[in-house]
């Protein structure tokens, strides 16, 4: 019984997190902590590089991100940026995280 009750709360916890996910992010922690979720998983090999694209486009996208990215989480998001482009992706860099001088390789 003990379980079941421990598999419920742990089922819920799951779905609360990934309802604020899609919401969006409210504060730099929760956009810090999606981030190292998504770097973390390129990093063991769990999740291919498109799940990495899709994850940027979210983010990138949100209506509060100018506000959002200190100084941690453009460097969090920069090194995913190049691990994309690392595996192959031909996409051009987005300025936000990349000024114009700087040279961000296109995939090999």
């Amino acid at each position: 019984m003990a379980e079941k009750k421990n598999s419920k709360q742990a089922e819920t916890k799951k779905a609360d997190k990934a309802e604020k996910q899609i919401e969006g992010f409210s504060t730099k922690a929760d956009l810090k902590a999606f981030l190292m979720d998504v770097r973390d998983k390129m990093t063991d090999g769990s999740a291919p590089p498109v799940y990495a694209v899709t994850a940027m486009n979210f983010v990138m996208n949100q209506p509060n991100i100018y506000e959002l990215l200190d100084k941690t989480n453009k460097e969090i998001c920069r090194d995913i940026w190049l691990r994309i482009a690392q595996a192959g992706f031909h996409l051009k860099a987005p300025p936000m995280l990349f000024s114009a001088d700087e040279q961000v390789p296109a995939g090999s």
